[in-house]
């Protein structure tokens, strides 16, 4: 799969429980900066969550998305589309969101490949890509903004609050990487 070179993108990585050792959330990471170089782009952060689940429990994918909205991104790299979420309506729906701020989704699992292309006939995938569709056209028509409500240094400084002293294990971790050039 080809992308455009020298592209701005920020990582996400989510570590579930229980989960096999491949799918550790510094093995992600490593994918992440692994297809990074090889395709000569930019990583700018890496925002990570461990051992959370619900949406409501993710506060480096709330990082992310404020990240994505400030429009300096031009995608999201997962090491797999099980990061966004285990299931096809959750993952289609943070598709929706994600692509509504501009940038696109990459996953370095190249048997992702066909459903981020938005081909096959899944008729779940189908659905859900008309529903979040018909969303954004309505907020669109009516002004409504699912803008953010938060600045990423307010997220990043929320997390930190939530977890105390750095040194302290931490159920979320957001690497914000300096320009190279």
């Amino acid at each position: 799969m080809g992308y455009c070179s020298h592209m701005r993108v920020v990582g996400y990585v989510r570590e579930l429980p229980g989960h096999q050792q491949a799918d550790t959330a510094f093995a992600q990471s490593e994918r992440i900066r692994r297809w990074v170089r090889d395709t000569g782009n930019e990583l700018i952060a890496t925002c990570e969550d461990r051992f959370a689940s619900a949406p409501n429990e993710r506060p480096g994918y709330r990082a992310m998305i404020e990240i994505v909205r400030t429009g300096t991104v031009d995608a999201v790299v997962v090491a797999s589309l099980q990061a966004l979420g285990s299931d096809k309506v959750l993952q289609e729906i943070i598709f929706g969101d994600i692509r509504s701020a501009g940038p696109a989704v990459i996953s370095t699992d190249v048997t992702d490949h066909e459903i981020l292309l938005e081909q096959g006939d899944d008729p779940v995938r189908m659905v859900v890509r008309d529903v979040v569709a018909r969303v954004l056209e309505y907020e669109a028509a009516y002004g409504l903004s699912s803008a953010p409500t938060e600045t990423t240094e307010q997220v990043i400084s929320l997390t930190q609050e939530e977890h105390g002293d750095p040194g302290d294990a931490a159920d979320v971790v957001v690497e914000l990487i300096a320009p190279t050039g």
